[in-house]
């Protein structure tokens, strides 16, 4: 560039002062920042923030998507081989599956993808991109042709529901709400959480239940088309979904009402899907056999059945079957036969007898099968169910045949306390409280029970004395005990001899004769039961591995017609374990370790003398040797039988050969009992009420009777006299010899 010379002149002084003066003070100490800096600081100060915030709504309370991630879901029940049992529906009969991603077909999660967010995996929960191009498809059309609404955005409008008309306000309200989505959850927990709450319409949500509803199958057996189809239906319900043609399965419906009351009555939520121990084909099994056998018997007013099986080693429930039919209404088919109360009758007898065996008898023991009476306060007066006395009877066959009197006759030895307490031992929870009005007749079964805690309590048994816990889900390994889930209630060698007993024929053949139902080819024990007016007939049946249960009467009360009904019930036992059975087989029972059986007289339970006519086997404790028989004596080539003075009164009643009478035995008067408790009638004439009053033993001949100390008979050989009833307190005195007797009673 050209310049002019004159234009060029050098620098005075004051130019120099003034250049100085125009320059900025600088404050002594101070520095200048560069702007490059100030920006750097700036950017760092933002992004700390949006760190801040981003903690911040990453890990802050969200009470609202909390309530939702854990909603209640319909829960799917399978039984222990995947069968679909039923699907629980929620409030108003809403269904709403919940599936992991992973068990969603691929297929099916990128159908929804393509139809509602292509680029789901690329935006941060809002897609500005597809903000542009339905706001231009929309002015273009003059109308809403495209939305923009991501699957982050339809999910944030699950989470907090409109509740005002949308505006502009809203939408960005929900464009924030995607935003804290996609910060607090990943991806993958966005859509499955979508795929699960989707609503269809006709009250479905979730793919899962969708594909119930709409296909009648799970999603793993869509086809593509199906899962393109399935992808439509959201956006318009009423226009696009196919027609509604599944039929929800209700298979095994008392126990799956059973498992979620179970669950409620805890507090406990139930699982979205749960597998349970079940096996649904075995209990349909059972439903028929009970139909058919209520149909037999329809004759015999028998209109209700139900069956229970319990696996002795896991404890898993492989059957519960309430009643023949759900849906008999006339014979109120809902009420679950298995939880209520009945009364069991003699099958409650083994439970008595185990635990005589561990307290005041032995297996060779000899029960009195004699008229008598016990109790206290309230005279109690046991028959056998043939109205016949058997005299002495062994242990075994006392059981076995299910003597009424002998039963008795245990537990007033062995003490209702005692007794009471083991039966809460085995969980017979529902007798809790009515130890004050349980008597003696609670031998007989006469206290109501539930068919669950009689299955649970028999199979003690089989578990050498261990008592497993119920369980309703299946977890435990096929033939693996649980255990924690068992205890200990009777020793090892008294269950094993009370197995015994129970699959003992000949035992069972003085009560029941031979019952071919009970003839099985592999080993198994049995015991049934009656209720005194016939309402209620059980049968219990046990292997190795497991024990069946079957209840069958009238949830009315109304008494069976004509049938004591023991054998009713058992037929069903008998198929249920021989189904059981057929393909795992059973082993045999195993044998006491602490005793060895030896031969004893049928008779007297003690060891067998040359006289004995008849000779059984019987366990024994090892290192016991048995008293020789004297019951048995020869007199002129014939054996004859000389019983104990405590049989004699019913021994003078039978034609028999030999005698019985004075033995050496003590004093004792059998009939009344002490503290004997009588009622007076005084409409009736008088001297027509009188009390039998019955002594045995004794070491002379003659005894005489003295009522409140005043002399009332005399008696020779068999003592026995009838004493008038008088109101009040009164004493009887048998003197026989030098021994002396004395028992009180009362007339009220």
């Amino acid at each position: 560039m050209y310049v002019r010379r004159r234009d060029i002149r050098p620098l005075g002084r004051k130019d120099l002062e003034d250049s100085v003066k125009e320059q900025p003070r600088k404050v002594q100490g101070e520095r200048s920042v560069h702007p490059r800096r100030r920006i750097a600081i700036g950017a760092a100060a933002f992004i700390g923030l949006l760190a801040v915030l981003y903690l911040f709504l990453r890990f802050v309370p969200c009470r609202t998507l909390t309530a939702f991630c854990t909603r209640q879901n319909s829960t799917r029940f399978y039984d222990r081989n995947g069968v679909l049992l039923r699907l629980m529906p929620l409030d108003e009969g809403l269904r709403r599956e919940w599936y992991d991603l992973s068990d969603i077909p691929q297929a099916l999660q990128q159908a929804f993808i393509n139809a509602e967010d292509r680029n789901f995996y690329h935006h941060i929960g809002v897609d500005v991109a597809s903000i542009v191009r339905a706001l231009v498809q929309n002015k273009q059309a003059g109308r809403i042709v495209s939305g923009a609404s991501t699957i982050t955005m339809q999910l944030s409008r699950m989470v907090w529901p409109r509740t005002e008309a949308v505006s502009l306000k809203l939408k960005v309200a929900e464009m924030f709400r995607a935003l804290f989505l996609e910060i607090r959850l990943t991806k993958k927990q966005i859509l499955e959480l979508y795929l699960n709450s989707v609503p269809f319409g006709f009250q479905i949500e979730g793919v899962g239940s969708a594909a119930h509803a709409f296909f009648s199958r799970d999603m793993q057996s869509l086809s593509l088309e199906q899962m393109e189809t399935l992808a439509q239906i959201p956006r318009r319900p009423n226009d696009r979904a196919p027609e509604i043609t599944f039929s929800y399965p209700a298979l095994a419906p008392h126990f799956v009402n059973h498992v979620i009351a179970t669950y409620r009555a805890r507090g406990e939520r139930i699982p979205d899907s749960l597998t349970l121990a079940l096996d649904s084909a075995l209990t349909q099994y059972a439903e028929k056999l009970i139909q058919k056998k209520l149909e037999e018997y329809s004759g015999a007013r028998i209109h209700n059945g139900a069956a229970f099986v319990l696996d002795n080693l896991t404890g898993e429930t492989l059957v519960w079957a309430g009643n023949a039919s759900f849906e008999d209404e006339t014979h109120s088919g809902q009420i679950d036969g298995v939880t209520v109360k009945n009364q069991p009758g003699s099958s409650m007898k083994p439970f008595l007898y185990a635990l005589a065996l561990e307290t005041k008898f032995a297996p060779s023991s000899v029960l009195p099968d004699i008229p008598q009476d016990f109790g206290g306060k309230g005279v109690y007066v046991p028959l056998n169910f043939n109205n016949r006395y058997n005299g002495p009877v062994r242990f075994r066959v006392s059981l076995a045949s299910s003597l009424n009197v002998t039963a008795v006759y245990v537990l007033y030895k062995v003490g209702l306390e005692t007794y009471m307490n083991r039966l809460f031992d085995l969980g017979f929870d529902s007798l809790k409280g009515t130890e004050e009005s349980t008597g003696l007749s609670i031998a007989l079964g006469s206290s109501e029970v539930t068919l669950e805690e009689m299955v649970r309590a028999f199979s003690v048994f089989a578990n050498d004395g261990m008592l497993v816990t119920p369980r309703y889900v299946k977890v435990a390994p096929d033939g693996q005990p649980v255990q924690k889930n068992r205890r200990r209630v009777y020793n090892a060698d008294t269950a094993r001899i009370l197995c015994d007993i129970l699959s003992d024929e000949s035992a069972r053949t003085l009560g029941f004769g031979h019952a071919a139902v009970f003839d099985t080819p592999y080993p198994a024990l049995f015991k049934t039961g009656t209720s005194n007016q016939f309402q209620n007939i059980i049968a219990l049946g046990s292997t190795s591995r497991y024990t069946v249960g079957v209840w069958m009467g009238n949830f009315g009360g109304e008494t069976v017609v004509g049938q004591t009904g023991s054998s009713i019930p058992a037929h069903v036992v008998r198929n249920l374990l021989d189904n059981l059975t057929r393909e795992s087989g059973a082993k045999d029972f195993k044998v006491p370790e602490h005793y060895e059986k030896k031969k004893v007289c049928s008779l007297s339970g003690l060891a067998p003398s040359p006289s004995c006519p008849s000779v059984s086997e019987e366990y024994v404790k090892k290192g016991v040797a048995l008293e020789q028989c004297n019951w048995h004596y020869s007199e002129n080539g014939r054996v004859k039988i000389h019983y104990p003075s405590l049989y004699q009164h019913w021994a003078q009643s039978k034609n028999f050969l030999g005698k019985s009478g004075a033995d050496g035995s003590p004093l004792m008067i059998s009939y009344p009992r002490n503290n004997a408790l009588y009622v007076y009638d005084p409409s009736l004439p008088a001297g027509v009420q009188a009390v039998n009053v019955k002594a045995v033993g004794g070491s002379a001949s003659v005894a005489r009777l003295f009522v409140d100390d005043e002399p009332a008979g005399t008696a020779e050989h068999l003592f026995a006299w009838n004493v008038p009833l008088h109101p009040g307190r009164h004493t009887l005195t048998v003197v026989c010899g030098n021994e002396q007797a004395q028992i009180s009673y009362t007339v009220e």
